[in-house]
């Protein structure tokens, strides 16, 4: 910790508790209490959106920024509501936040017309049965309709049985779906064909509703693989509908970045199915860089598990493809291919080992503090129900409008600690110690969210924040562990396709026999720190994180799922332990 700076600053309530006098408030700016101690606001506190902010934008560029490359081509949740939403203020909202995101990256606002584009056909305004009916005859799409049906119907059974509604409500209803076709089925059509083409090779025999759709997006997507082969760095501006509040962040564009890499996968799986495997590698790279370079940047939860979420979706299809290769491919393709996956990373750099969002929790928290502190009133109608249940503001209320004085600058203390510690979970040595110390944590999370107040009043305010706005840490933690178990587990997919192309096909019986020649070294699964167990049984071949499943055909639930998995697939019989199928036979 650094040494204290000495520097205390005196406030006046503008907005005092329960119409009482003003109250002096004591805040002293120091590493110890506000953690940044510039820039300041005029009330004394510390804008802690602006001094982030001014650090990603003077670390990235805006002609390096990947969102602005990506978002100037197409639009995000922000441009869908300023087309599609129908009351004006929403709009009038929407506008004013477009601007100031622009500005904060340094660059224009893209004209809006050139930008509302939506990459998921399903997420369109239109009418979806006449455009299915250019490719469908209504015969064809009667099975459809009637398959949508019979979920529906089985949905009001379970209802029914539940008690959460009556007998007379499920006859009509029943009634109602045996008679009506709302135009939500036509869309769900949509809706569940474009899924199909994210889970596999498809052809246009197959779709050809979005196989027509998808072809008119042929020029936009070559722009956006561009903007991702070029861009390497990753700034997503922070703005807040509360004013210098980080709880209050939004971040549409970083949630829409999520459909570039599914629109990536829907690409490439038709260029597979195809025979273009370069074209399909290509687009599954570009999903795993899409994902790598938001994480360079992530200065918030969301972003850095939608970005595992891009990464997981390149390597799905990279092993995927590795799995199905057509016998042209020989070795030599596979290795350079996995050379150059293995470039991506040197090209856009190492993630920081310390996930960024780290401090930005740290200061989200500190930034409520203050807004507490200082305008007790305005905070109060922030977490108001409904952002608050009913019993946990009664708590806050207790907390914080009982007319107890407060040493805020205790309460701050009390918070650096315990991201002091959070910290330092995430910098240990070895992924099992990081788990031990983040379930530590989470346990302490908890027993703050469930314990009756107690101890000093500066305990309380620090105890009741952490306790119900804490993340949870642990499952933070093995969304990280889980993401470098994805890109371990592709490696060793492109060394297993090579030396299945120099062995006629057969699989190796262990993963030793792939070093020198096709791996450097067995990694060893982050779970566990201990070599990955590798199974090569008569109907498949396996890797698995852990030994938590003997995979002897006895385990129902685990061999169910292998058998519904294509080769190339990963599955998930539980949470924590998980598999990889390389090959089925």
């Amino acid at each position: 910790m650094k040494p204290h700076l000495p520097l205390v600053l005196l406030m006046i309530f503008t907005l005092p508790l329960h119409a009482e006098e003003p109250k002096m408030v004591k805040l002293t700016l120091s590493p110890e209490t506000t953690y940044l101690m510039e820039p300041q606001l005029p009330d004394g506190r510390i804008d802690y959106l602006a001094a982030i902010n001014q650090r990603l934008n003077a670390q990235t560029p805006p002609e390096d920024n990947l969102i602005a490359g990506l978002f100037s081509l197409i639009g995000g949740e922000t441009e869908r509501t300023i087309g599609l939403h129908s009351q004006l203020e929403e709009r009038r909202r929407s506008k004013e936040y477009r601007e100031q995101f622009w500005k904060l990256l340094g660059l224009a606002a893209p004209p809006l017309g050139s930008t509302l584009i939506v990459l998921e056909p399903s997420a369109l305004t239109k009418d979806y049965e006449k455009e299915l009916l250019e490719f469908y005859s209504k015969e064809e799409l009667a099975p459809m309709i009637e398959k949508i049906k019979e979920r529906e119907k089985g949905y009001r059974k379970s209802n029914l049985d539940e008690g959460r509604i009556t007998q007379e409500e499920y006859d009509k209803e029943i009634q109602n779906i045996e008679t009506e076709i709302p135009p939500e089925y036509y869309r769900e059509i949509v809706s569940t064909q474009w899924y199909e083409t994210l889970r596999r090779p498809w052809t246009a025999e197959e779709f050809p509703y979005i196989a027509a759709w998808i072809a008119t997006t042929d020029d936009l997507t070559v722009k956006l693989l561009e903007a991702c082969r070029n861009r390497t760095g990753y700034y997503h501006s922070l703005i807040s509908e509360t004013p210098h509040l980080f709880f209050d962040v939004m971040l549409p564009y970083a949630q829409s970045i999520r459909e570039i890499a599914r629109h990536f996968q829907c690409w490439g799986n038709l260029e597979f199915a195809r025979g273009n495997i370069d074209q399909a590698m290509d687009y599954a790279f570009s999903s795993f860089r899409l994902g790598q370079t938001m994480r360079t940047g992530s200065w918030s939860i969301v972003e850095d598990l939608v970005g595992i979420a891009c990464s997981g979706i390149g390597n799905y299809q990279v092993t995927t493809y590795l799995a199905n290769l057509p016998a042209d491919k020989d070795a030599a393709w596979i290795l350079q291919k996995k050379k150059e996956y293995d470039a991506i990373e040197a090209e856009i750099g190492l993630l920081p080992w310390l996930p960024i969002w780290c401090e930005t929790e740290r200061l989200g928290m500190l930034s409520a503090i203050q807004r507490i502190a200082v305008e007790p009133n305005v905070a109060r109608e922030w977490f108001k129900p409904p952002r608050l249940d009913e019993e946990t503001f009664a708590k806050y209320e207790k907390v914080f409008h009982s007319g107890v004085e407060y040493d805020w600058d205790e309460t701050m203390m009390r918070v650096n600690l315990f991201y002091d510690e959070m910290e330092d979970a995430y910098l240990l040595p070895n992924w099992p110690r990081r788990f031990r110390a983040a379930a530590r944590l989470e346990k302490r999370v908890d027993d703050y969210h469930d314990a009756d107040l107690d101890g000093t009043p500066e305990r309380w305010a620090a105890d009741f924040l952490l306790g119900n706005f804490t993340p949870s840490i642990e499952s933070m933690m093995y969304a990280l562990a889980r993401s470098e178990w994805d890109r371990r587990i592709t490696s060793i997919a492109f060394s297993l396709a090579a030396y299945r192309a120099d062995h006629n096909g057969e699989s190796p019986d262990t993963l030793e026999q792939l070093v020198p020649k096709y791996l450097d070294a067995v990694p060893d699964s982050p779970f566990t720190e201990k070599p990955l167990r590798y199974l090569k049984r008569s109907g498949d071949v396996l890797i698995t994180n852990d030994d938590h499943y003997k995979l002897d055909g006895s385990e129902t639930d685990a061999e169910q799922r292998i058998a519904d998995e294509k080769a190339g697939g990963r599955v998930f019989p539980a949470p924590r332990h998980f598999l990889f199928i390389v090959t089925k036979n």
